[in-house]
Formats: C-alpha cells, sequence, structure tokens
C-alpha cells in the first residue's frame, strides 16, 4: 500500500477521531453513507455530515506546534463524474482541551456524478513561525486526514442518470429512456453523456433501482438498456467525421470513451468499415450491436 510522505511531524492518530459520514435522507434521519447509491441521479443532492472529536493538546505535541498556532477541520469533496472538486465545509479550532465539531455541506447533484470522494482534514490554517525543524509552519500543512468515497451509479448503466417528465420536456412522452450525448469530443464523458429517464416510465425506473436485485423480467430491460446504450455510442462515433481509428484523446474524454467502446464490443472492424456498412445494411450494424452486448442473452 502506498503511503504518503510529509516534511513534517504529522498528528498522532488517536489525537483526531471521527464518526462515519452520515446521510440525511428528505425526512431528516441520518444513515452511515453507503459504498453506492444504485438509485441516485442527478436531481438528487446529497446532505452530509460527520462529528469529530479532537485532541488540542496532544495534536499541538504531537506535530510540535506551538500554543498559539490556529488549526481548521476541514471537508473537500470531489466527483469523478464532473471533475469539481470543492473545500465543503470549515471550522476552526483554536486553544487547548478537548474539542468536538460537526462537518456538514449539501453535494449538488448537478455538479455529481461517478464516484464521490470526501476527503475530512485537520490543517494549519495560518502559518506560524515553528521553533521545531521537524514541525509544520505554513498555512494549509495537513496534520490528520480520513477518506471517503460512495458510487453513485448502479450497473444498469454507465452514465450519469437523470429522471425527467418526457412530456414536460419535450420528449416523446411514451419512451423509456433517452442518451443525451454531446457534440465536443474533448469533454469528459461523464459531462457529455446523460442517460435520461421517462419519470412517467414506473417499469423501467424500479429496474434500474434494483440493479442490484432485479427480476428476471427487469434484467431484459437492463439488457434492452445496455444494447441501446451501445447502439448509439456507436452510432454517435460513426456519424462523426472527425473521429478515425487513429484519434488519440485524453482518458476518460468522450472521444477516447467511443473508441474504447467500439475496440472493446466490436474488435478488429474500423471506424471505415462500420460506415459503409451503416449506409449499406444499417440492420447488419444494428444486428452486429445486438451480438456485441449479448442481447437477452441467458444469464450464467
Amino acid at each position: 500500500m502506498n503511503r504518503r510522505a510529509y516534511p513534517y511531524r504529522m498528528a498522532a492518530s488517536d489525537s483526531v477521531s471521527i464518526t462515519v459520514w452520515s446521510l440525511k435522507s428528505d425526512d431528516g434521519e441520518a444513515v452511515p453513507l453507503p459504498s453506492s447509491i444504485p438509485d441516485w441521479d442527478f436531481q438528487r443532492d446529497l446532505p452530509l455530515e460527520a462529528v469529530l472529536d479532537v485532541d488540542l493538546d496532544a495534536v499541538r505535541e504531537s506535530t510540535a506546534l506551538p500554543p498559539e498556532a490556529e488549526l481548521a477541520l476541514t471537508a473537500v469533496w470531489s466527483s469523478s463524474g464532473s471533475g469539481i472538486r470543492r473545500l465543503a465545509d470549515q471550522v476552526p479550532l483554536n486553544g487547548t482541551g478537548q474539542r468536538s465539531a460537526q462537518l456538514a455541506f449539501i453535494v449538488p447533484g448537478r455538479d455529481s456524478g461517478g464516484t464521490l470522494s470526501v476527503e475530512t482534514q485537520l490543517v494549519l490554517a495560518k502559518g506560524v513561525e515553528n521553533p521545531d525543524p521537524t514541525g509544520p509552519r505554513r498555512a494549509g500543512s495537513i496534520l490528520w486526514r480520513h477518506g471517503v468515497s460512495v458510487r453513485l451509479q448502479g450497473d444498469a448503466s454507465q452514465f450519469p442518470m437523470a429522471v425527467v417528465d418526457f412530456k414536460e420536456a419535450g420528449y416523446p412522452e411514451n419512451a423509456p429512456w433517452y442518451l443525451d450525448i454531446g457534440p465536443n469530443l474533448e469533454a469528459a464523458t461523464m459531462g457529455a453523456v446523460v442517460l435520461l429517464v421517462n419519470s412517467n416510465s414506473p417499469v423501467v425506473l424500479n429496474a434500474l433501482r434494483r440493479a442490484d436485485k432485479a427480476s428476471y423480467a427487469e434484467r431484459l430491460i437492463h439488457s434492452a438498456l445496455r444494447q441501446d446504450v451501445l447502439r448509439l455510442m456507436v452510432e454517435r462515433a460513426v456519424a462523426d467525421d472527425e473521429l478515425d481509428d487513429d484519434s488519440v484523446f485524453e482518458p476518460d474524454t468522450l472521444g477516447h470513451t467511443l473508441l474504447g467502446m467500439i475496440r472493446t464490443y466490436l474488435p478488429s472492424t474500423t471506424l471505415a468499415s462500420l460506415r459503409t456498412m451503416r449506409r449499406s445494411d444499417p440492420a447488419l450494424l444494428s444486428a452486429r450491436v445486438q451480438h456485441a452486448v449479448g442481447l437477452f442473452k441467458k444469464e450464467p
């Protein structure tokens, strides 16, 4: 396991303790933050909170900080889906003795997606003239840290999902889903691709929310969705004249994802041949995609 080394003394591990990060539900009840939230969508904000106990005397002794050093507890969250990283909350800690503090904030659903990571830190709030050469002295020096993460999408869709009333939004009102793919190949995939699910399709919604415990009928819905998503992504790649087999994109960008899906599901197939197939026999291209994902294939 890799461990990060700091050029100064860190706080003793038993000088700071944290309760588990909790997620507040709509009725105000706080439950431990799970490792994944399969039914999350971009319309759902996440209120998080945690309580920490800090022995300031033990912290100063173990870090060789003088009594006047100002400390602070901070919480920083980051999202792999949006690429956003933000300082969410900060509580100053001064003086001596035992202190208890609560960190609380809300992660906006529109700014999140993918894997949400929360890092809690005890930091030196202001620079200090430290007579001990082994002690921290710069503002922002991390004295203690704790990390936790939660996956915000289930396995039914590898892209961000949002529940939308299709009739009000102007989409065909009886369609169960719509894959919104952005035009910029350089954009982050998790921000460029969003699976919109019709709020008036309860059968599909329930199937996606029960990704881990789906019935046979619900697994058929998952299969149909996977096939349709791959088909649309392949068609998006084939239709883009700026994309070719030798194109190079940064990891996790839309262009990188499109090429990766073709190489994974349609190996030994060039974009040029797929474009020819789409013009001459589009039904064959659709059948190739069905075969690639194993549409309705019985699971082992």
